[in-house]
């Protein structure tokens, strides 16, 4: 059975009208959502401002999906952590080395002993201080001679049996003998006070309390002022240090992006894996001025009080450091939820009753922690929430309705 073929200008005419229907039916869609569209543009509503720091907007805007918020924690336990080692207190410790050079010939003080200032630590043949106290002795033999004489010829001078020139010379030579004495005092007097009669036995003395905590000295050890051991690197290598282990320093190497926690004064707390459960308080009280660097770190120092001696130098120590408030509570808020206006710091806290109303408190803000929170120290409590996103855009509503509450046709729609 065959079909007939399609009339003549049958196919383009469909065509032409299932376009034409197309476009109508486009149009009026097009025209129906203008209005829907015009419709949400005329019924937004800028919130209510209300003394220049409340909004309050309106029931139908759910502004959940807007405005995040979180709870303020406390800060009180958020102690800076850092590793410290512990050295000697240069304050209460001394380097002792030989002025002299000459040959050991004992040592009296060992390693670990205590020691009072004044006392022996060894002792030393030196030629240099033998010649010193040689000079001293003669300079005094020297000055009770002229002494003397000077005595005699004025004494003779009463009877008229000395001549003038006489007693003027024995003046000059008494004169020149006490210069001399004094010269060779001072001269003795750089080895330590002079003591008995001449021997060549130099006595290396400690002149502070303490104990003998290092000792780089032999028995029969050449030594001299500029003496270089071949085992280390210093220029000039202490023979013995003597410290007093009640008094200790804590070293801190302290990263730049922690260098606002640290202020000299503050109180830190030491613990060490040796001692577990015990704290050693602090103080810390010097903050580099400068980076090393080599390392970008700043170095910091605490002083640690050690009346037990539980503490040992070269120990390395947890040190946590007490962030100063200026009240007895302070908070932790998400950085982004602070906000810098004119000078001042503010949040935007929710109303509790009310979740479409915010209320812009200003706070007091301590610092900026490295990990992206910054401590507040008044002006909200632990457990109260904050706007962590969504402030600024909560300040633009403050900036342009502050003042106009009773102008609310004045409030353009802002900007997100």
């Amino acid at each position: 059975m065959k079909t007939k073929p399609p009339l003549p200008g049958v196919k383009p005419a469909i065509s032409i009208l299932a376009a034409l229907l197309c476009l109508i039916v486009l149009n009026g869609c097009q025209k129906a959502k203008e209005p829907a569209d015009n419709a949400v543009e005329s019924t937004f509503e800028p919130p209510k401002v209300t003394d220049g720091r409340d909004l309050e907007f309106p029931p139908k805007m759910s502004q959940a999906s807007n405005f995040k918020t979180v709870e303020a924690k406390s800060a009180n336990n958020a102690d800076e952590h850092f590793t410290g080692r512990l050295t000697w207190n240069e304050d209460y410790a001394v380097r002792i080395y030989s002025p002299v050079a000459g040959q050991v010939a004992k040592i009296v003080a060992d390693v670990g002993q205590k020691v009072a200032p004044g006392d022996d630590l060894a002792l030393l043949h030196s030629t240099d201080y033998g010649q010193a106290l040689s000079d001293y002795l003669k300079a005094m033999a020297s000055l009770t001679q002229a002494e003397k004489a000077f005595r005699r010829q004025k004494e003779l001078t009463a009877y008229g049996a000395v001549a003038t020139k006489d007693v003027e010379q024995a003046k000059a030579d008494y004169d020149s003998a006490v210069a001399e004495k004094d010269r060779a005092l001072a001269a003795l007097q750089r080895y330590g006070t002079p003591k008995g009669d001449f021997s060549d036995l130099y006595h290396l003395r400690s002149p502070i309390a303490g104990h003998v905590v290092d000792k780089k000295i032999n028995n029969g050890q050449e030594v001299r002022p500029d003496m270089i051991l071949g085992s280390t690197t210093d220029v000039i290598t202490p023979l013995f240090t003597v410290a007093d282990p009640s008094h200790l320093w804590v070293l801190l190497d302290v990263p730049e992006t922690d260098l606002n926690e640290l202020k000299a004064g503050q109180d830190v707390e030491l613990r060490t894996p040796a001692y577990p459960g015990r704290v050693f308080p602090g103080k810390l009280v010097v903050v580099g001025a400068s980076l090393d660097p080599q390392t970008r770190v700043v170095h910091a120092r605490a002083n640690v009080e050690n009346p037990d001696g539980a503490l040992k130098a070269e120990m390395y120590v947890t040190v946590n450091v007490k962030l100063p408030t200026s009240e007895g509570v302070s908070v932790e808020v998400p950085a982004s939820a602070v906000i810098y206006v004119d000078g001042k710091y503010y949040v935007f806290v929710p109303d509790k009753s009310d979740p479409n109303k915010y209320s812009r408190r200003e706070v007091t803000v301590l610092h900026e922690r490295s990990a992206g929170a910054t401590v507040v120290v008044q002006g909200v409590r632990p457990g109260e929430r904050v706007v962590s996103d969504g402030g600024l855009e909560m300040n633009d509503y403050l900036g342009e309705g502050a003042g106009e509450e009773s102008k609310p046709e004045a409030a353009a729609t802002p900007n997100s």
